[in-house]
């Protein structure tokens, strides 16, 4: 389903990191949902240990059908950032900026990781967007 990458941050799963399922409601506080498919997510360690137990019912689900990077969010290509799209309305901004928050999608090991990962997706001849970590990035 994400081609061994990390539902949140789309960085490697099981390369860098081990391999994990993220309980989008966790479990502890949802224990009906414990083992629903859909609660359930490839996640890596870093998106996994920033979240931990916390729930904010404006958390973004990657398998929302209208949800896409681009809909939500913008890459700083210089600074290695995220950021909500601008022009957002006031609540799907607050969406966005809780997943960035939450998953702590903008920490500095992930930025440097975001712009060195660019800068050799731009060096590569032909590249093909599965082989890089943060794919919404580089799109």
């Amino acid at each position: 389903m994400t081609q061994a990458h990390c539902a949140f941050c789309d960085g490697p799963v099981g390369v860098e990191s081990r391999e994990t399922v993220e309980h989008f409601r966790p479990k502890s506080r949802f224990p009906e949902l414990a083992y629903q498919w859909e609660n359930l997510f490839p996640c890596c360690d870093m998106c996994q240990s920033k979240k931990l137990e916390r729930f904010d019912p404006a958390l973004l689900k990657p398998d929302e059908a209208d949800y896409a990077f681009e809909r939500y969010f913008v890459a700083n290509y210089l600074t290695g950032k995220v950021e909500p799209l601008p022009g957002l309305d006031d609540t799907t901004k607050k969406r966005a900026e809780v997943t960035i928050a939450m998953y702590g999608l903008n920490i500095e090991a992930r930025k440097i990781a975001r712009i060195r990962e660019w800068e050799s997706y731009c060096r590569d001849a032909a590249p093909c967007l599965d082989d890089y970590s943060y794919r919404f990035f580089l799109a």
